[in-house]
């Protein structure tokens, strides 16, 4: 298949001018770049809209086949009728591709953990915040039974650590502005034929980027800088997306020429690589400081997530008319523009006989990761509906009573770093546990098995270097830990 198309032009503008954002006087960013692709947004976003939007231009029924399948999924989940409480949680191996140019951006295995944390705790609504939904809200939200864990092994059937590095000659997945200002249309044009080329040339070795895992397997999130380089703007490097994520296809009902408009881009998440984990060394680069501490919570990728399991926008992507295809999420004339404005009702409808406020707390809208705390019961429904009828090979059944899977849970290692003999606490007695060493290739070093104890010792006579601890009970619950040997 040719998966792209020749043209390497790019994106967009300068910064016009900062406006102040309505939440802790943030800065708005206001540039010709980003007015282009969107008209009532001026500041950095999400792709995944208009990554429909872009292949509905390309093929003018795109949008509405995939309105119709979002359509087609609501209808699945009003069909069903067991109980929600019942049947497995879905767990999905995930695979973390970092590509980076410059060393800061080769971001540390502790903050791929921290990201991990944050998407099961959100998607299982174990997130510490999940106590500040509104009373309003409190009946219509709920678990997803979705957890993310970890590859263990990759496509050819090695071991995996679940996390690759790729060191990349290309500086900008942007990509570099051939025009000056003045050239709109030259811009606009060079929007429509290559913003989407550059991003995704993140998910292919042959263009600097790392190539996916099987698609149909893994859950492939890329993670790279996703600015544009604008020389002829005083070398601006404009950052219009955080990150974008593949919406689901129906590779059965759809015309040729409609499911070709996104097969030429890989299954997956994109991600700027300052806006994974909360705990990342990095930060949004001026202009866009304002957006630290809104953007940078992890919670990003939970939205992107969210997107790559089928959910729109909670406000539709348009005015009240519009719909996000899911019946217990209110209506709202646009997006929360990144603040937290709990007083916002700003459309008429009618859930459970009430005119619910606008959901600021929902993943699915543009505010800040510090209110976000919830995904509905019907967005829950969703998503568990597109695994189970278009992305069925991506996830694993497991029981309901495993619980959350955790990188970084209870159990403490010590000394670490150590030099040669670790005690691994369980935090209480365990009947039985498996202890796998992996080495940062992902090869598995160490394999035993413990029972009916709460401290194990390990004799790790290993080269010096860093190892990943993980760790399975007899539930299938696992947690990952990160070691460092120093032999002397």
């Amino acid at each position: 298949m040719n998966k792209r198309k020749n043209s390497l032009a790019l994106v967009l503008a300068f910064v016009a001018h900062i406006c102040s954002l309505s939440m802790n006087a943030q800065d708005l960013i206001s540039n010709p770049v980003t007015n282009a692709i969107r008209q009532n947004a001026n500041y950095p976003s999400c792709g995944s809209f208009e990554f429909i939007e872009k292949a509905d231009h390309n093929q003018g029924h795109f949008k509405h086949f995939s309105n119709q399948l979002m359509e087609d999924i609501s209808q699945i989940v009003s069909n069903k009728s067991e109980s929600r409480a019942e049947g497995d949680n879905y767990s999905i191996p995930t695979v973390f591709h970092i590509v980076y140019n410059d060393e800061s951006e080769n971001i540390p295995d502790s903050v791929i953990l921290n990201q991990l944390n944050i998407l099961n705790e959100c998607f299982r609504r174990q997130n510490a915040n999940a106590s500040e939904t509104r009373t309003v809200f409190l009946d219509l939200v709920g678990d997803a039974r979705i957890e993310f864990r970890l590859a263990e092994q990759d496509p050819s059937g090695m071991p995996t650590s679940g996390i690759t590095r790729t060191s990349s000659p290309i500086e900008h997945f942007g990509g570099l502005l051939p025009y000056a200002p003045g050239e709109n249309a030259e811009i606009v044009q060079w929007i429509n034929d290559s913003l989407f080329y550059n991003y995704f040339r993140l998910t292919e070795t042959s263009l600097g980027g790392q190539d996916a895992w099987d698609t149909e397997r893994y859950l492939n999130i890329w993670i790279g800088d996703l600015r544009i380089f604008e020389p002829q703007f005083n070398n601006f490097e404009e950052l219009v997306y955080f990150g974008l994520a593949t919406p689901p296809i129906d590779h059965v009902n759809w015309p040729d020429s409609v499911i070709g408009q996104a097969n030429d881009f890989e299954q997956g998440v994109l991600m700027h690589y300052a806006n994974i984990g909360s705990n990342n060394p990095n930060l949004l680069a001026a202009p866009y400081t304002g957006f630290n501490g809104v953007t940078t919570t992890g919670k990003m990728l939970v939205h992107e997530v969210g997107h790559y399991l089928g959910l729109r926008h909670i406000w539709g992507d348009g005015n009240c008319n519009f719909d996000d295809f899911i019946d217990d999420t209110p209506n709202s004339v646009s997006e929360s523009s990144w603040n937290c404005n709990f007083n916002l009702n700003s459309c008429l409808d009618n859930i459970g006989d009430e005119d619910l406020p606008n959901m600021v707390e929902n993943y699915m809208d543009y505010s800040s990761g510090d209110c976000q705390n919830s995904f509905t019961i019907g967005q829950a429904d969703l998503m568990r509906a597109v695994l189970e009828e278009y992305r069925p090979l991506v996830y694993e059944a497991i029981p309901a009573s495993n619980g959350i899977l955790k990188a970084n849970a209870s159990i403490k290692c010590y000394p670490n770093p150590s030099s040669g003999l670790l005690n691994i606490d369980f935090g209480q007695q365990q009947k039985e546990v498996e202890i796998r060493i992996q080495n940062s290739l992902g090869q598995i070093v160490i394999n035993e098995a413990f029972k009916n104890m709460q401290v194990a010792n390990l004799n790790l006579n290993l080269p010096s270097g860093l190892y990943f601890l993980v760790a399975e009970g007899d539930s299938g619950q696992k947690t990952v830990k990160k070691l460092v040997l120093e032999q002397n």
